[in-house]
């Protein structure tokens, strides 16, 4: 039975990360990510994560979906769908006083319409231009 919590280590984070097929962080940097969260939520199987989701931002008009992921060996059980799910109640919450929230994520190549399910739209669109990343490592 999944359980859920607001919490991960940091190298349980980084495991994570690596099964995913993404880069490890510095222990240090990552752990910096994780304390500085606005909200995460981490689904536990047998004291185990397998999932989980994160949000940043400026706390008052801009928030980054983050870290969304689900150990490979727990795919297609609805993981995901939960973590999303606790994502956007708490972001509901935080609009539910007549605030606009601009809520931004990047989606992995091929998973954009899991977050369509969710009231993400693709960009561009007619309203916006495509996002755009740069990586700083020196």
């Amino acid at each position: 039975m999944l359980e859920f919590k607001q919490t991960i280590e940091e190298k349980a984070y980084n495991d994570m990360r690596e099964l995913v097929g993404w880069r490890r962080l510095d222990p240090q940097q990552a752990q910096t990510g994780l304390d500085n969260s606005i909200f995460m939520t981490v689904a536990y199987d047998a004291n185990e994560p397998v999932g989980m989701a994160r949000i940043v931002g400026d706390g008052g008009y801009m928030y980054l979906i983050v870290d969304v992921m689900v150990h490979p060996d727990h795919h297609k059980q609805g993981i995901g769908r939960m973590l999303l799910e606790r994502i956007n109640g708490f972001l509901g919450d935080l609009a539910s006083d007549g605030r606009v929230l601009m809520v931004n994520l990047m989606a992995t190549p091929g998973n954009e319409g899991f977050y369509e399910k969710f009231g993400y739209v693709r960009r561009p669109n007619e309203e916006m231009g495509s996002g755009m990343v740069r990586w700083i490592n020196r």
